[in-house]
């Protein structure tokens, strides 16, 4: 990952955990709002690796991006009636997805003729090791 999309997902972590926080109070509404912000990420990264926009390999992402944010909602539904919880679960979890779909995207762009989608069981996965400090395994 080169230096330039380290800064990107340090910028986007920025405002998706603050984009979280202050949607907390509206159950789902943030993962709305969060597509747009995945696809002006995902296609800054694929510029970053030298694609055009017809290159960066969308339908995976899109699919990934989806299911993460599946992934995403099931994780907060089960903490959005808790007051105090709901803000800091989201944050928490929308930095994360955003680690690991950046991660994903900058995969698929290295190498965008064999990226494949993620699933929504490989994606909880590794938000659940993410969130305990786990490191991945393949």
């Amino acid at each position: 990952m080169t230096d330039a999309v380290k800064k990107l997902l340090a910028r986007t972590s920025v405002v998706t955990g603050a984009i979280a926080i202050v949607l907390s109070p509206i159950p789902l509404a943030d993962e709305i709002v969060f597509l747009p912000v995945f696809g002006v990420m995902a296609s800054r990264i694929g510029k970053a690796h030298g694609l055009t926009f017809g290159q960066i390999p969308w339908r995976p992402i899109a699919s990934t991006t989806m299911a993460a944010l599946a992934a995403r909602a099931t994780l907060n539904l089960a903490v959005s009636y808790i007051p105090g919880v709901a803000a800091a679960a989201n944050a928490v979890s929308a930095v994360t997805i955003t680690r690991l779909l950046g991660n994903y995207v900058d995969d698929a762009c290295t190498n965008p003729s064999v990226a494949r989608p993620l699933s929504v069981r490989e994606l909880a996965t590794r938000m659940k090791d993410a969130i305990t400090r786990r490191p991945r395994t393949a």
